[in-house]
Parts: structure tokens; sequence; C-alpha cells
């Protein structure tokens, strides 16, 4: 019978994130790495949607916060980076958007909701 830190050690290795995934971006014609979403990650987007619900804000900028990496799935930015990113042009930033809420497994409708209400 496992001790309660040998389970502990046992249930952190069992779902570990794996490698970044490759984006082309087209809009910038590079490659671009997304992390592989952890728990953390998907809470700090949840968040933000409930905090920013029914009031303009940088959905794209921030979600391109969270997933953008570099080759090894370091993450490049912070919340502090998003008004920054925000300031990039819009087709970059959606084509992030797009294959990040399919890594999130949100959609379009989700943020749309969360902005009306």
């Amino acid at each position: 019978m496992p001790t309660a830190k040998e389970l502990a050690a046992e249930l952190l290795a069992v779902d570990p994130p794996g490698p970044p995934t490759r984006l082309f971006v087209r809009a910038w014609k590079r490659e671009v790495f997304l992390v592989d979403p952890t728990a953390d990650i998907r809470d700090e987007w949840d968040i933000f949607r409930q905090d920013h619900r029914g009031r303009p804000a940088s959905w794209r900028a921030k979600l391109a916060s969270l997933l953008l990496c570099d080759a090894d799935g370091h993450r490049l930015y912070t919340a502090a980076d998003v008004p920054a990113l925000g300031k990039l042009r819009h087709a970059g930033l959606h084509e992030i958007f797009e294959a990040g809420a399919k890594l999130l497994d949100t959609t379009d409708a989700d943020v749309e909701e969360a902005a009306k209400n």
C-alpha cells in the first residue's frame, strides 16, 4: 500500500501537460507555440470570463497571454502583458484565439455570452 506522499506523487504523474501545439499564424507569416492548457490556465480563463461578464474586455489578448509559449512550453506572457497584446492587429490574435478556444474547449459563443451578460 503506497504512503500518502507516494500516492500524491503518483496522481501528479498521471496526466502531465503534453508538448506545446505548433500553430502557423497566417497573418504573422510565422509559427508560434501554444501551451497544453493546465487546470490552472483554464481556471484563469474562467475567472477572467466571469470577472468581465457584461463588459468589454481584451478577450483575444487574454487568451493569447495564457497560451503563447516557447517551444519548451514556457509561457511568454502574463496578465500584465494583456494591454500590449491587445494593441496587435486583430487577424493574428484571432487565429490564436480560434486555436486556443479549441484547446480550452471554449467557444466564441461562450465569450459572446459572457460579454453580453
